[in-house]
């Protein structure tokens, strides 16, 4: 069971599929917040609007494709993961197009009642992969952080100590380095 609130774009054009993925993810998800669409237009809105921490699409859908959608998603907001859920059944090429695309997973309909139980794998997987990222970019903030106080250290070390010509020299070369390499303290 995953504890924590969801927010999830089911993308699906027909009202008895939606209404069963939303009991699968409802099995395994305590609060799960789910809004659906049926138009690509509605799509991106959505991705804009709602901000969703997953989308999950049928393949074949009016007027569109999943392929629409994850480009959609790319577009607007690509950190986003994809899940493709189709009843296409046997067609390896449309699962390697889409994964090829940038789904983060591909699922077929044939048992919908039991999906829950390949969906929350997935889902649990991007909940990991969403919290590493967060994690990274907490430790980037931090060295920011860190550089800049020492910039600042530096800086006043510099102005306070104009008698010693040598020592200021030596702090404006070492802000100078700073200035121009600051974006290699950054790579994780």
């Amino acid at each position: 069971m995953i504890n924590q609130n969801l927010r999830i774009l089911i993308v699906e054009d027909l009202v008895s599929d939606t209404i069963l993925l939303q009991r699968q993810f409802e099995k395994f998800v305590s609060e799960p917040e789910i809004r659906i669409s049926d138009k690509l237009s509605n799509v991106r809105y959505a991705l804009k609007d709602f901000i969703p921490d997953l989308v999950c699409t049928d393949y074949d859908l009016v007027g569109f494709t999943a392929i629409d959608v994850i480009n959609a998603v790319k577009e607007i907001e690509p950190s986003t993961p994809v899940i493709v859920i189709t009843g296409t059944l046997n067609n390896e090429e449309l699962a390697a197009n889409v994964i090829l695309s940038g789904a983060s997973g591909y699922l077929l309909k044939n048992d919908i009642s039991n999906l829950h139980k390949r969906l929350e794998p997935l889902v649990q997987d991007i909940i990991v992969k969403k919290q590493k990222t967060l994690d990274k970019l907490n430790e980037l903030k931090l060295r920011r952080e860190e550089l800049r106080r020492i910039h600042e250290i530096l800086k006043s070390a510099a102005r306070t100590d104009e008698k010693d010509l040598k020592l200021k020299e030596y702090y404006d070369k070492v802000i100078q380095d700073l200035d121009e390499n600051i974006s290699s303290f950054f790579r994780v």
